[in-house]
């Protein structure tokens, strides 16, 4: 009996889990960039149960009776990088990524995805699709965080003002015509390497040796520099439609684990109060 009752608290838990990020994708629907996490249930290891019972013989004879599921968890959010929509903003600081231009690898089928460089708070180098950025009072260019934007040396840039112009393979230019830097945008065909750290960043959790490349030392690109759109930002990709809809779901899923366990406990209620009368 208590072995269901286990099971369906697991259950409670991974529901409730569930929602949590589901939350806070729809929190996030319209942050710029924003990658929705996705979950996926897995079950804990089966136990194999087996009877003993003792033969005509007198020897002890074991027998399999079958295995018992004993629940199931949710695994951490993984992001999707599918692209999201495009919003035309006019802003010159407003820069989009276009991952739908990129080439398929021939072997692996895989498109790939596309990241521009920060330099967090300690120092490191973390990557980001939020290309919604600002100019900072030393007229450096930045996030909407204030992270520094980093360029094709990965050193922050400074455009002075928010007058100037991105070029198609990164190159700035600015309102006097003078070339300043050039964007560093990496591409990876295993974006799910990237792990969230909050305030839209991201960091390379995968082989240090298959760090995001420069566009320019991939080879699959080929040298091909057109997937950068100046006046537009990236929308999240969360499914607004989606998302109200496995919340539902997953209440459902809480809500009928919740009443297995009141079975439950109205069962060994009945067996304490009558049954021990007898």
């Amino acid at each position: 009996m208590f072995r269901g009752l286990y099971t369906a608290t697991s259950g409670m838990m991974a529901n409730n889990r569930q929602q949590q990020i589901l939350t806070n994708n729809l929190s996030n629907a319209n942050t710029p960039g924003f990658k929705e996490d996705q979950t996926v249930f897995r079950a804990f290891p089966e136990q194999l149960i087996k009877a003993v019972e003792n033969s005509k013989k007198g020897t002890i004879v074991p027998h399999n009776i079958g295995t018992l599921t004993t629940g199931v968890y949710t695994q951490e959010g993984i992001p999707s990088f599918l692209q999201g929509p495009l919003k035309e903003t006019g802003n010159q600081t407003d820069i989009a990524l276009l991952d739908e231009l990129l080439p398929k690898n021939p072997d692996t089928q895989q498109r790939g995805s596309m990241v521009f460089a920060v330099a967090a708070e300690d120092g490191d180098v973390r990557y980001t699709k939020n290309g919604s950025f600002a100019v900072d009072t030393n007229g450096f260019l930045t996030t909407s965080d204030g992270f520094a934007v980093l360029g094709e040396n990965l050193q922050p840039i400074q455009v002075g003002s928010a007058d100037f112009t991105v070029e198609e393979n990164g190159q700035i230019i600015l309102a006097n015509g003078s070339q300043e830097d050039r964007l560093w945008i990496g591409h990876t065909e295993n974006p799910e390497q990237f792990v969230k750290e909050g305030q839209n960043l991201l960091r390379w959790a995968g082989n240090p040796e298959a760090l995001p490349q420069f566009i320019d030392d991939v080879e699959l690109l080929d040298g091909t520099n057109n997937f950068i759109k100046q006046g537009f930002i990236e929308q999240s990709n969360v499914d607004l439609t989606k998302t109200m809809t496995d919340m539902m779901t997953t209440y459902r899923g809480f809500e009928s684990n919740q009443k297995v366990i009141q079975a439950y406990d109205r069962s060994m209620e009945k067996a304490v109060n009558e049954i021990g009368r007898v």
